[in-house]
């Protein structure tokens, strides 16, 4: 497996420049994801504007300080582009904001992007949404109705986040449908964000200790994935409005997810009979069938090239 790294942000199937550069704003860019996003769009040779209110650790586009609410600031930004990368809300709840200030300040400012993106006729828009839309991510979660999950599961948020989440993805087909706005909905699971070049000692240590309960059982995104997946989104509009999962083909556990299943969710529903012991139960499919999208990062993979053996098995 090809690992991308600082010194090559693209992987191996995207290499090279796009056919046709596009004018991009990414708002968020100097945050976890953001920065990554920025960094595989440019690779690919496209212009790129970062809107945020602080400078990235190591920035690589122009900045533009905003408040995403404010449509007389972005208005004039958005007229410069082609399409925009929705990343820059409040990222949870557990951070120093109340409830009611994470779901008014991320709807208000998803709106705002969104009626501004579709009023300018604007080629593509992706929105960055979270799996905590359904309730199986983050606080007070539930169980899924069915499992494995596609993106026709019915959001169901347990806090403010999610719920503003899910807010912003129905404005976002109302926008699409009564404008034309082409959009692209993106719930991800845990994004991890872990450079193995740096430790991968480290990365072994994280595999090890992972029997605990977790949240939206053990799925997981690399960070260079989830970047990965605006760039071919960018480049491939498509007309509507659709939402994508976006997960590495296995969980992140040491324990096959049918042994976590019955150890820490009991209630959840049952996987098929035939389901392999450490596949994702989030379906990608919508992803790479639409766009050509496809996970590069696997850590149980890697382990079994590492040591030979499956991560439940004893050496």
């Amino acid at each position: 497996m090809s690992v991308v790294s600082s010194k090559n942000p693209l992987p191996a199937y995207l290499q090279g420049k796009a056919a046709a550069p596009l004018r991009v704003a990414v708002t968020g860019g100097s945050g976890r994801i953001g920065k990554h996003v920025i960094s595989q769009l440019l690779a690919r040779g496209h212009s790129v504007i970062n809107l945020d209110r602080k400078e990235a650790a190591r920035p690589e586009a122009r900045l533009m300080y905003v408040d995403l609410r404010r449509r007389d600031i972005i208005q004039p930004i958005f007229e410069t582009v082609d399409a925009v990368c929705h990343l820059a809300e409040i990222p949870n709840v557990n951070g120093p904001y109340s409830p009611d200030e994470v779901y008014a300040h991320n709807a208000q400012a998803g709106a705002v992007v969104l009626q501004t993106a579709a009023d300018l006729k604007l080629k593509r828009f992706v929105y960055t949404s979270s799996c905590q839309a359904y309730g199986m991510w983050g606080d007070h979660r539930i169980a899924p109705q069915r499992l494995p999950m596609d993106e026709t599961h019915p959001l169901l948020p347990q806090n403010a986040y999610g719920m503003a989440k899910m807010a912003n993805e129905r404005y976002a087909e109302m926008v699409s449908r009564n404008q034309g706005l082409s959009l692209a909905i993106f719930r991800f699971p845990w994004v991890l964000d872990f450079d193995i070049e740096a430790d991968e000692e480290g990365l072994w240590m994280a595999l090890a200790r992972s029997k605990n309960p977790t949240e939206g059982m053990a799925t997981y995104v690399h960070v260079t994935d989830a970047a990965s997946a605006y760039v071919l989104a960018i480049e491939n509009p498509r007309p509507g409005c659709e939402a994508y999962h976006f997960s590495a083909d296995e969980i992140f556990s040491c324990l096959p997810l049918r042994e976590r299943q019955a150890k820490h969710e009991p209630k959840h529903p049952p996987l098929p009979a035939d389901w392999p012991n450490y596949k994702s139960p989030l379906i990608t499919d919508k992803a790479r069938q639409h766009f050509g999208w496809k996970p590069i990062w696997n850590a149980v993979e890697m382990y079994r090239k590492k040591f030979g053996r499956e991560p439940h098995e004893k050496a």
